[in-house]
């Protein structure tokens, strides 16, 4: 009896260390394998890569390595389609933080290049798929991108406002910009100043200037005539250096007109054209003399700009005098 057990525990003994050697056997194959796919991608050998890729899947645990090897080579084909399912599949199978944050710029750049159509199922079907936060709200984002770029505004308010329920606060304020924003687009101005209200009154000193055009936006849009004045002069005085600083002055020269303050008007015309290219420039001439006889008119005034010349009219005594 004692015999049959010791060649028992013999037995299990060869067992394990067979299975041992089969294990390491096996992990020297993939990173050999790995190796040979390297190689192969780096002389642009890629059906031969791609098969070894395709053989190594059916075997290695490290798929994630894998499906960006063959992401990488679609990529480079400009399979767009075929890089965007490859990159998915990297991101659903990793683990590793780092690695799904540079995966998903590489599968937003890819999917972005692919069909409407095709490209929202692809990251529709990774968002149902992804069970981790940090996946599930990364693809949330992209899809958001998607219907944005097809002008899917409502949908991609949708994704933001789940987004919303998963991150922490200050992810939420960037959100509801965005959503402000997408609500602009859709022409729903009351529900944009209802997001923006609450917003503008933090006083962000990185976003104001931003929410205030937005407010600038709705507000004109309804025909609210003084509350848009309101944005648009804060951004004249606080934000000089805005990038829409055009349409700042164009709006101002607009709501002042509007309000009859016509001497206003014509002094943001004024500061319109200095930074005007020529073709507005000479669109902006006929609409300053517009100005200038509205207020003819409404003081009963002979000549209130005898001493008064538009910047326009010193430009081409400044031309006359420097060809002389």
């Amino acid at each position: 009896m004692r015999s049959i057990v010791i060649l028992f525990v013999i037995l299990i003994f060869c067992v394990n260390l067979s299975a041992q050697n089969v294990n390491s056997s096996n992990i020297n194959d993939i990173q050999y394998s790995i190796k040979l796919i390297k190689f192969y991608i780096e002389k642009n050998e890629y059906d031969t890569a791609l098969e070894y890729i395709d053989k190594t899947l059916e075997v290695s645990a490290q798929k994630d390595s894998l499906f960006i090897f063959k992401g990488f080579i679609y990529k480079d084909q400009e399979d767009w389609l075929k890089a965007s399912e490859c990159y998915a599949k990297a991101i659903l199978y990793t683990q590793d933080e780092q690695l799904i944050n540079e995966v998903l710029v590489d599968f937003e750049k890819a999917i972005m290049l692919v069909s409407p159509l095709q490209a929202i199922d692809i990251v529709s079907s990774a968002v149902t798929k992804a069970l981790i936060p940090q996946k599930h709200t990364g693809f949330l984002y992209i899809l958001a991108s998607l219907y944005e770029n097809n002008q899917l505004y409502s949908e991609a308010n949708d994704v933001y406002n789940t987004i919303i329920l998963e991150v922490d606060e200050s992810e939420k304020y960037s959100l509801q910009i965005k959503i402000a924003t997408n609500s602009i687009f859709q022409k729903e101005y009351n529900e944009t100043l209802n997001i923006l209200k609450p917003l503008i009154a933090e006083n962000d000193s990185i976003n104001n200037e931003k929410l205030l055009f937005l407010d600038y936006i709705a507000n004109i849009s309804l025909e609210r005539y003084e509350k848009a004045k309101n944005s648009l002069l804060r951004l004249y005085l606080e934000y000089p250096n805005h990038p829409n600083r055009i349409e700042i002055l164009s709006g101002l020269a607009e709501v002042f007109e509007w309000e009859q303050q016509y001497l206003m008007s014509w002094y943001m015309l004024n500061e319109l054209y200095k930074i005007s290219n020529e073709a507005q420039k000479f669109k902006l001439q006929n609409e300053i003399e517009q100005i200038k006889k509205r207020i003819y008119e409404s003081n009963k005034l002979n000549d209130q700009f005898k001493y008064l010349k538009p910047v326009f009219e010193e430009d081409i005594h400044k031309q006359i005098s420097d060809k002389e």
